[in-house]
């Protein structure tokens, strides 16, 4: 039976942190101190490297390599996130907030990826524009249905858009811009109907006179009539 190389793996790692003056570390590793005095002697040090039986217990944390992996992965994940909203011209202010990444982050992964950073004010969305991008980011919101507290999810919809109307001149900026205008002012209710954006319009104020009545028309008959949109002002 040869000797195990386990064994001799973890002897090497307690007799370089006993060089260094480490020895805390050996205790760490499950050395009594007691037998550190002893490993530094020539045959308890051949005798532990040469032996056969296993006096290391290696176990394996299964659940901790999945953490890890699952880690692992997600930051692949964010990373492509970053350089695709990067990509759809997101603004260094809308990549702090979701990725909390400095501006020299910024700046740095722009220019690894080619992209110039986004200067000046964005245009005025047209009319078409508009209508556009409430119908399709509505539409994807219904489809996927995504929470209004899901921020990460409200931005994948929102790089979708931007894909689809990139060939339009709109960038991200633009699109989360709008987006969160919308369900600031309540124009957005969770699973509504997919409809034409909600036209704002000003009320106005118009001055009734005094002792004004509105009453209805009446038919021919002499019965009053149904229709309650229209009246007639008489003083």
């Amino acid at each position: 039976m040869s000797k195990s190389p386990i064994n001799e793996a973890v002897l090497s790692q307690v007799l370089d942190h006993m060089r260094n003056g480490q020895l805390q570390r050996c205790v760490e590793m499950g050395i009594n101190p007691e037998v550190l005095n002893q490993i530094q002697h020539p045959t308890i040090m051949s005798l532990l490297r040469n032996t056969p039986v296993n006096w290391v217990n290696v176990s394996i944390n299964n659940s901790m390599i999945e953490k890890l992996l699952t880690n692992a992965a997600r930051s692949e994940e964010e990373t492509r996130l970053i350089e695709r909203a990067i990509r759809l011209g997101a603004t260094t202010t809308l990549l702090k907030a979701f990725f909390g990444l400095t501006p020299q982050e910024i700046a740095l992964q722009r220019t690894l990826i080619g992209v110039k950073a986004p200067r000046g004010r964005w245009p005025e969305l047209s009319e078409d524009q508009d209508h556009h991008l409430w119908y399709r980011w509505t539409k994807l919101m219904a489809e996927n249905q995504v929470d209004l507290k899901d921020s990460l999810a409200m931005l994948d919809v929102a790089m979708l858009v931007a894909e689809e109307l990139l060939t339009d001149g709109l960038t991200l900026a633009q699109v989360w811009s709008r987006i969160t205008y919308w369900i600031e002012k309540g124009l957005y209710k969770q699973n509504q109907p997919v409809s034409s954006p909600p036209e704002q319009r000003q009320l106005a104020i118009i001055e009734q006179p005094p002792q004004a009545l509105f009453v209805r028309r009446s038919d021919e008959s002499g019965a009053p009539s149904t229709d309650l949109g229209e009246g007639e002002l008489r003083q």
